[in-house]
């Protein structure tokens, strides 16, 4: 990819990427200081900053930064990590001197107004609430502060509310202007811009911003590991969430490379060793995974699972035998190449939108003062050995220096027992293989394809391809050849609403279970043909369809698609796979039980459409699948197996001929029965009702809808309109609600739309005490768009969100693959959706408010979860 790199008198440094792939542009400032760089009582001010410089600059007013960049059809925002900030637009190239203007006022010029700045605190204290009612945070947290004893890695980037609401503006802004300077920033814009005009419009807007000294910050340095140590948290959860973590090198260590590789071959991916051992195979957990975190500083090695009944202490067994093979015996080459193609594919995949362009070359540039960088690591990841493997295995994997972290419902004390003694057993295993002679095996090094970084030439697709085999399916084919990558779709009417009421649970079953097997393979050698060829080859079930999601480089097309062509024509649904699966989604059942949010929405859609297959939770229930056998997943399949109920769309740089041979030869298996979208008849709810379900959580969970519309109803683009104005950083939920109220950090409209009804509302977490007046401000602004002609201005503001939604997000080839197949699937045109500014243009305000009588005019239903208020 091409790069010009240059830097302005002030010493801001800028980055430009052109990129004419699609007509847009991101821009990104990237800012050399995280949380990692705070001071005592300073914990959480980069994030609060973060916050605060969309709150008011010396150009714009609160709210007027998100309602210019919405205005113009982008999306802003920002996030703070350890080492580093980073705020970004993406938009349209029509309108690339907003995302520089607003940027440039946000970075240079914020106001950080008393008033402004109280109100955030609340926010962002909420945000603090909601972290501390999700348990995967809290699990990371509390593993980063097992590793990171003295290190600012093991404190949490959003710091501690007592700190977010008594730092004084003077100290916001010394801290601002110490940190967030030209000279410790670097500008990267990638997409469709011209060269020329972009330096000067760069020079226009940045070359203002003063030249504050840089404060210098001196980390401290995390001691040397010299014990194993423990770190237990109770919490009323379901689920137990455990850590295995060692202390790992800074990124720019050598050996980061090899410990990619391992990571993976140990635990990332349905193959690697952790996930085939414990739970394919076994189902000593709920979920394993592994990764290494290398970041500016030296960063951490982890191995995680969850378990729900399961007994937590084999699970550490399994693990540590992993562990000690991996140390003494090498990794097989087909495992090296594997990884090798999978990472590399990542980093290629990444590429696909100018944010992913922007994003790859900063993160290069930040840590690797070498925008180049990951360009490099992809030469050296494929020249990984087996030998390298086992070397950073033995070096890492140390236990003498292991950290272990717990959170769970069993009492501290027993989860620390729990831990200790799972350790001896580490360390009688390791004394009972001193003894053992480990066998030697032929490892015959294998192929590894080169995966390089190319140009991204900008190309004229084709025009779409619509046909209808004589078998009667639908196929439609989109050309697009700038990257070899493909994404296709195979869809079946069907879905949750052919199951029967005691089986329910039966279409997700098929979908776990589906990869399970096939007259010609093993479930290990299909999910190995997948991995191998980093390809996404996905089976998936919702409330109307099943079927399969493709995502593939061109090189595998044709493996890929008779891969899929097999599971569909010789399936071989296992009994003990299908056991494993739904043990599994049984363990998922009662995990929900710890997300309130979840338990929110399932209140309110099973009370506003009883009985009715929109309600149904996907998983089904313990009883519903406990009456699910092999033979019901056979007869489903066969009933589904229809080519007048199957739909392809294929988007890509595909081979024509690889597909239609695949579908003709599935035709001639599939019966001709007609397209499987029954409606089913629900009832109008006659009267408002309130659902509440108590649960000891540090924030509430409110949803506040109406009865919506079906999928083909044209009323749906004036209710998008009506969400987009409810929606967004400008919306009118946000600004009231959050900016305005400070009653939460998370706020936004709800909608879906089904084959015979939907919903709308809105959706709020906050703090108990906040829920009333919540209530209140969600009918008043439903209320307001019901009586109330939206104003010309905001209109247009929500119109042009929208169409540059629907244009970023059409970037994605996956993306274009699902609008053309769903929309075409229910009967809609996929052409409006591909041209939606005709659409949402011809959009009136009488429109909106007529359908906004239609809808908010009914009886309503509020869900609340949450502590019970005096």
């Amino acid at each position: 990819m091409k790069q010009i790199k240059f830097q302005l008198k002030n010493k801001l440094k800028v980055i430009l990427i052109p990129s004419h792939k699609s007509p847009v542009v991101s821009v990104q400032m990237w800012v050399k200081t995280g949380s990692a760089d705070e001071k005592k009582g300073e914990e959480g001010i980069s994030h609060f900053i973060e916050h605060l410089v969309f709150k008011g600059t010396q150009k714009f007013k609160v709210g007027e930064i998100a309602s210019l960049v919405e205005a113009s059809g982008g999306e802003l925002n920002a996030y703070t990590s350890f080492d580093q900030t980073v705020f970004y637009v993406t938009i349209s190239k029509t309108f690339q001197d907003v995302a520089l203007d607003v940027v440039s006022q946000m970075m240079g010029h914020p106001t950080f107004d008393p008033d402004e700045t109280h109100s955030e605190r609340e926010v962002v204290c909420e945000e603090i609430k909601m972290g501390q009612d999700s348990p995967g945070r809290q699990s990371s947290q509390l593993l980063f502060s097992s590793i990171f004893k003295k290190h600012a890695y093991g404190i949490p980037v959003i710091g501690y509310e007592k700190n977010v609401r008594s730092w004084p503006v003077k100290k916001l802004k010394s801290f601002y202007q110490s940190r967030y300077v030209p000279s410790n920033m670097c500008l990267i814009i990638s997409g469709d811009f011209e060269e020329k005009a972009m330096r000067e419009n760069v020079e226009k807007y940045f070359s203002s911003f003063q030249p504050y000294k840089l404060k210098k910050i001196k980390r401290v340095v995390e001691p040397k590991a010299k014990k194993v140590t423990y770190k237990v948290k109770h919490k009323d959860l379901k689920e137990s969430n455990f850590n295995l973590a060692f202390p790992a090198p800074s990124i720019k260590h050598k050996d980061v490379a090899a410990l990619d590789v391992m990571a993976m071959v140990l635990g990332q991916g349905e193959t690697s060793r952790l996930f085939s051992k414990l739970r394919l195979q076994s189902s000593l957990v709920s979920s394993v995974s592994s990764y290494s975190y290398t970041p500016q500083d030296p960063g951490l090695l982890a191995l995680s699972f969850k378990v729900l009944e399961q007994d937590p202490k084999i699970a550490f067994e399994g693990i540590y035998h992993e562990i000690e093979k991996i140390k003494n015996e090498e990794v097989s080459w087909e495992e090296i190449r594997k990884s090798i193609i999978n990472i590399s594919s990542e980093q290629f995949y990444s590429i696909e939108t100018v944010d992913g362009i922007a994003s790859k070359i900063g993160s290069s540039q930040f840590y690797m003062n070498d925008s180049l960088a990951h360009e490099k690591y992809l030469k050296t990841i494929q020249k990984i050995t087996p030998k390298d493997v086992m070397r950073v295995a033995k070096k890492y994997l140390d236990p003498k220096v292991a950290s272990y972290s717990v959170l769970g419902p069993q009492p501290e004390k027993e989860f620390e027992k729990l831990l200790k003694d799972s350790h001896k057993c580490w360390l009688n295993l390791i004394e009972s293989q001193k003894k053992e002679k480990r066998p030697k095996t032929k490892n015959k090094p294998a192929k590894i394809p080169k995966i390089v970084f190319k140009d991204i030439k900008k190309t004229d697709k084709s025009a779409i391809e619509v046909m209808t085999t004589s078998h009667g399916t639908r196929v439609i084919f989109e050309k697009s050849q700038e990257i070899p990558t493909v994404s296709a779709r195979l869809l079946l009417g069907g879905g949750a609403r052919i199951e029967s009421p005691d089986k329910m649970g039966l279409s997700e079953l098929l979908g776990r279970s589906w990869l399970g097997g096939t007259k010609k393979r093993s479930e290990n050698q299909i999910l190995q043909m997948i991995e191998e060829s980093a390809a996404g080859l996905s089976p998936f079930s919702g409330k109307n369809t099943v079927g399969f999601s493709l995502d593939y480089m061109k090189p595998f097309e044709g493996k890929i698609v008779g891969l899929m062509e097999e599971l569909f024509l010789e399936p071989d649904f296992v009994p003990g796979i299908i056991d494993r699966e739904r043990q599994a989604m049984q363990r998922q059942i009662h995990a929900k039980e710890d997300q309130p949010s979840y338990l929110c929405g399932k209140q309110f859609v099973k009370n506003m459409f009883p009985n009715h297959p929109v309600s149904f939770d996907q998983l089904g229930t313990i009883e519903t699948t406990n009456n699910i056998t092999a033979p019901d997943l056979i007869n489903y399949l066969n009933t589904v197996k229809s080519s007048k109920n199957m739909l392809a769309v294929v988007v890509g740089d595909f081979d024509k001929k690889t597909w239609m041979d695949s579908i003709e030869r599935l035709e001639k298996q599939f019966s001709r029965s007609p397209r499987l979208l029954k409606k089913v008849d629900y009832k109008p709810i006659v009267k408002n009702e309130k659902y509440f379900t108590e649960k000891n959580k540090e924030q509430s969970h409110v949803i506040v809808g109406w009865q919506g519309i079906d999928i083909t109803d044209r009323d749906r683009y004036a209710l998008h309109v009506i969400q987009a104005i409810m929606a967004g950083q400008g919306g009118r939920l946000f600004v009231e609600l959050r900016d305005k109220n400070s009653l939460a950090y998370s706020v936004s409209p709800i909608r879906m739309e089904s084959l015979e009804c939907g919903y709308f509302g809105g959706y709020i977490a906050c703090s108990p005490d906040k829920v009333d007046k919540a209530i209140k401000m969600f009918h008043a602004e439903f209320e307001k768009i019901r009586s109330t002609l939206v104003p010309q201005g905001e209109l247009d503001r929500a119109k042009r969100y929208l169409i540059g939604q629907n244009d970023i997000g059409l970037q994605r080839k996956s993306a274009l693959c699902n609008t053309i197949a769903f929309d075409d699937f229910y009967g809609n045109d996929f052409n409006e959706s591909l041209h939606i500014d005709k659409v949402y243009n011809s959009i009136t305000s009488e429109d909106v408010k007529r359908v906004a009588e239609r809808l908010f005019s009914q009886p309503h239903i509020t869900s609340i979860v949450g502590k019970k208020t005096a």
